[in-house]
């Protein structure tokens, strides 16, 4: 996928992934990696949506490594996607 280059364009991007993480979820209730990455998406949407410019909980996002190890299996291009969307987020937000 393209580089993200503004918070607008991160949380489009953040909407068509919290579909595709909410697809594989339904498929496994349980998994506590896959709610952690919602909740993580959740975060970051809300603070491009508010303004924000720095993180305060920057240093509790993982959802990028998390998806290296339950999502590349089972959906390859979401996990490249969220992986486009940790690298955007730390460029957008400065850390």
């Amino acid at each position: 996928m393209s580089d993200i280059a503004t918070t607008d364009e991160l949380r489009r991007r953040i909407a068509q992934a919290q579909a595709g993480v909410a697809v594989l979820a339904r498929r496994e209730p349980d998994s506590s990696w896959l709610a952690s990455i919602q909740r993580q998406l959740e975060y970051v949407d809300g603070a491009a949506r508010d303004g924000a410019t720095r993180l305060d909980r920057a240093e509790e996002l993982n959802f990028g490594l998390l998806a290296s190890h339950y999502v590349d299996d089972a959906d390859p291009a979401l996990a490249a996607e969220l992986h486009t969307i940790s690298a955007a987020t730390r460029r957008l937000f400065g850390f």
